[in-house]
């Protein structure tokens, strides 16, 4: 046998495997926070910081309401720096899960959507 094969033929499928994992955030479907809550998975909502409520920092994290697409609304907990110009922007992502036991969505990423920034000047 040769180990040295092996040896590189595991550290290909490891490195595959990684490489996977990584991107995943990427291949998350967009869905509502109902679909969110049936599935318990790692998912993306697309929607609107509800401007009502205001934002509420803590130490280590920070929550917010928002309004998914559908029009559904849930408190979203970030562990993580707030992006900038996150209470003006147009549209926000949230990639995570919804928590049951904390009954609200707990987001890893939170992504800001901004199409002012592609639209052409008059």
């Amino acid at each position: 046998m040769n180990y040295k094969k092996i040896i590189i033929f595991a550290l290909i499928i490891i490195f595959i495997i990684i490489a996977l994992y990584s991107i995943s955030g990427f291949l998350t479907p967009y869905v509502t926070f109902k679909k969110a809550i049936d599935t318990g998975k790692y998912v993306q909502i697309i929607g609107k910081l509800d401007k009502t409520d205001p934002v509420v920092h803590k130490e280590q994290y920070y929550t917010f309401i928002f309004k998914d697409n559908d029009g559904t609304s849930m408190k979203v907990l970030h562990r993580g720096s707030k992006p900038l110009n996150f209470e003006h922007a147009n549209q926000i992502v949230a990639l995570g899960v919804y928590n049951t036991s904390k009954g609200l969505f707990e987001a890893d990423r939170i992504l800001i959507k901004c199409p002012s920034k592609y639209i052409k000047e008059k």
